[in-house]
């Protein structure tokens, strides 16, 4: 019985395997590029994803200056640099979200500034300076996080507060409306333009 029953759920296991891998045939047919475009392709936008992931998971992680954090990624390999100093413990928490990263082959956190706490007036005066590097950050975070929009083809640039978005890629008008709507929803944001998305 113990036999029979081990033999089903290997058919079992052995079918459903098959089944994906039709699956992904079949889903993989209708694309027009060359296998060797394909992976042309998957290199060139790979380190942009990987940047663009690390930048968003900092960000939203709670007891490190996600903003603050530079994110450089070369074939994998991420260089992570900021110009106001970080506690050791940030920057191993900085280091380890990284790791996490799909793709990340390896971490150089050599630029991130360890020494704790800076002088109150610094800081305003930093936060004043990187207020719309910030509010950059944070709509790309989003977007990026957002499902059913190409949030890392969205390229965002922020202007004392006004949020410009364009794409070299077409959109939809859909996904045009809700990148704006999310845009708006961020902290700082007095104004949104996305003339320079293009809509479908």
């Amino acid at each position: 019985m113990k036999k029979f029953a081990l033999a089903t759920a290997t058919a079992t296991a052995l079918t459903l395997a098959m089944a994906n891998v039709a699956f992904a045939q079949t889903s993989q047919a209708p694309m027009t590029l060359a296998a060797g475009e394909m992976t042309k392709a998957k290199e060139s936008t790979s380190d942009t994803w990987i940047t663009t992931k690390v930048k968003a998971d900092l960000l939203t992680e709670k007891g490190i200056p996600g903003s603050d954090i530079k994110v450089e990624t070369n074939k994998g390999v991420v260089s992570l640099s900021s110009n106001v100093a970080i506690s050791d413990s940030q920057k191993a928490t900085a280091v380890a979200i990284t790791k996490k990263i799909k793709g990340v082959t390896a971490v150089s956190a050599d630029g991130l500034m360890a020494g704790g706490a800076m002088k109150a007036d610094n800081i305003d005066k930093s936060k004043e300076a990187t207020s719309d590097t910030w509010i950059t950050t944070k709509v790309k975070a989003d977007l990026v996080t957002e499902k059913g929009i190409p949030g890392t083809d969205i390229k965002v640039e922020t202007n004392k507060g006004v949020v410009s978005l364009s794409s070299s890629v077409a959109v939809t008008e859909a996904q045009k409306t809700t990148a704006v709507n999310i845009t708006k929803k961020i902290k700082g944001v007095k104004a949104v333009s996305a003339d320079g998305l293009k809509a479908e």
